[in-house]
């Protein structure tokens, strides 16, 4: 029973985190790097510690995001940070490949949205979380379905 205690107020935790990153980002369409920079730092030093090739996920994405920033402006600064520690989490649930789903459907959803609000500035942080929740929740339902002891 106490095994489960800190895995709830880890998931209570992030929660509260993407719920506030969602808030501020749809209210003043800037990510603070009070929120980022933390996360950013812990996913790479998480990723450091315990498996390094999963940064790449993270530098990856937030990689495109910095020169897709100084060709065009249109990326932020707290996009790039949370490409960081969104792709260090993409890594995990689907490797190169989740991140790649993670920034694709992060994008499309940023499209539809600037769509259907026509014209109005849209934030892109709302779905970069909605693109990396995807595949950790694919990630974990694949994990359930080819666990040891399952049929495969």
């Amino acid at each position: 029973m106490w095994g489960i205690l800190p895995l709830g107020g880890a998931v209570i935790i992030v929660v509260w985190w993407v719920v506030l990153l969602v808030l501020h980002d749809e209210t003043r369409c800037r990510l603070p790097d009070r929120l980022t920079l933390p996360a950013a730092l812990g996913a790479a030093l998480g990723a450091l510690l315990t498996e390094p090739a999963l940064l790449l996920g993270g530098l990856g994405w937030s990689g495109v995001y910095l020169i897709g920033g100084v060709v065009s402006r249109g990326t932020g600064g707290g996009d790039i940070k949370l490409a960081l520690s969104l792709g260090v989490l993409a890594a995990a649930a689907g490797g190169g490949g989740g991140v790649l789903a993670a920034a694709v459907t992060a994008s499309a959803v940023t499209v539809v949205r600037g769509v259907a609000q026509r014209g109005t500035v849209v934030p892109h942080g709302p779905s970069m979380l909605v693109g990396t929740g995807l595949v950790v929740f694919l990630g974990a339902c694949q994990g359930v379905l080819t666990s040891p002891g399952s049929p495969t």
